[in-house]
């Protein structure tokens, strides 16, 4: 027998009907999806009787394919035959009714699928939910789905979550009790949804004990979580749930959120304070970004100074250059070392500003002020 690779080429070149008939049952998936899509490329509503004679019994990743042919082609018949496999043995054909029904798409099935959420098990209930959130129309569905965010499986629950949120009316309403489900998965779909949840299932998720969850909720943050957005920016451990409470933060348009956004210059991660200056960028353009940072010069907070001088050279802000400047005689050794590394983006004649810091009272920076003349170029 030839390896799946040489027979799936030859599938892909076929044109006759028979060979491709005989394909659909080949034991590798890749090769019978490439002849599901072949065969209705070649013979069209023709290969209705072949697909539809292997909907139900096909191997179960190759069900929506068939299914979703079945639907270009016009045949007429196979959503009736998927409500009829939604009550038949195995569970595995009702399994695959259901997936067929989803890709099928056809409102005719509502009810037999609204039956299939109280099948004994588990993936038939998945199934069936999300067939029902593929229907369209089917928003008289969503109490129903709407039971299944409390079933004992966590599987079942996480489908019922985006069942609710497609084809529910106020999805927040019945999602915020479960801001507190025993499942770590559970969780991090409904955090998804967020910015829609009651305040107090919002503020659960965004201090969630699993990292993953709290980053979801806070890329998923909207205005009326901007004060957790803001502690999550500056005090989360999760590098990565800082960098999406900055990416929300910049994405809710409101220019009153860069005040919120500015401590997140002194983010000890590069990709985080990367992320803060997009988002400032994001909120009150460049030349705003720009003016804000330049006015942090001024900080009382010597880590703010010198955050400030390495996001304004990030910028490439030679506007800012007279204000950089100034900072010369700055009482922190950190801040004056800082003018040193950026002095070639901030300073039209950074040479001058060095040779003044090569006289320093610190010593680190007198040498750093040494070392970038010697390495200037001649």
């Amino acid at each position: 027998m030839k390896d799946a690779t040489e027979r799936l080429r030859a599938v892909q070149g076929s044109c006759s009907s028979r060979g491709l008939i005989e394909s659909l049952d080949d034991p590798s998936p890749e090769v019978a999806r490439a002849a599901v899509r072949r065969i209705e490329e070649v013979d069209g509503s023709n290969a209705a009787d072949a697909l539809r004679a292997r909907l139900l019994s096909a191997d179960l990743s190759l069900v929506a394919d068939i299914a979703k042919a079945l639907r270009r082609i016009g045949d007429s018949r196979a959503v009736d035959l998927a409500i009829a496999g939604l009550t038949g043995e195995p569970y595995t054909r009702r399994l695959a009714a259901a997936r067929a029904l989803g890709a099928l798409a056809d409102a005719r099935a509502g009810f037999m699928l609204r039956i299939a959420l109280q099948d004994a098990v588990a993936g038939v209930r998945v199934a069936a939910l999300e067939a029902l959130a593929q229907i369209a129309g089917a928003t008289d569905e969503a109490g129903d789905c709407a039971r299944l965010l409390s079933d004992p499986n966590p599987q079942v629950r996480v489908a019922a979550v985006r069942a609710v949120v497609r084809i529910g009316s106020q999805p927040g309403n019945l999602l915020s009790s479960l801001a507190q489900d025993s499942d770590r998965g559970v969780r991090l779909e409904v955090a998804q949804h967020v910015a829609t949840l009651s305040d107090p299932a919002a503020r659960l998720l965004l201090a969630d004990s699993d990292l993953r969850v709290r980053e979801a909720a806070a890329q998923a943050g909207g205005t009326r979580q901007v004060g957790s957005l803001a502690v999550l920016l500056v005090d989360d451990p999760g590098v990565d749930v800082r960098r999406a409470a900055a990416s929300a933060l910049g994405g809710l348009g409101d220019t009153r959120i860069a005040d919120v956004l500015l401590p997140g210059v002194e983010d000890p991660d590069a990709v985080v304070r990367a992320a803060v200056l997009r988002a400032l960028v994001q909120l009150v353009m460049r030349g705003g970004a720009v003016r804000r940072l330049r006015h942090e010069l001024g900080s009382s907070r010597r880590e703010r100074r010198r955050a400030s001088v390495y996001a304004l050279a990030h910028l490439e802000a030679l506007e800012a250059a007279e204000d950089v400047t100034r900072l010369v005689n700055d009482p922190d050794p950190d801040v004056r070392l800082s003018l040193i590394h950026t002095a070639a983006s901030l300073v039209p004649d950074p040479e001058a500003l060095i040779r003044h810091l090569a006289r320093d009272r610190d010593a680190a920076v007198r040498s750093s002020a040494e070392v970038w003349l010697l390495r200037r170029p001649a």
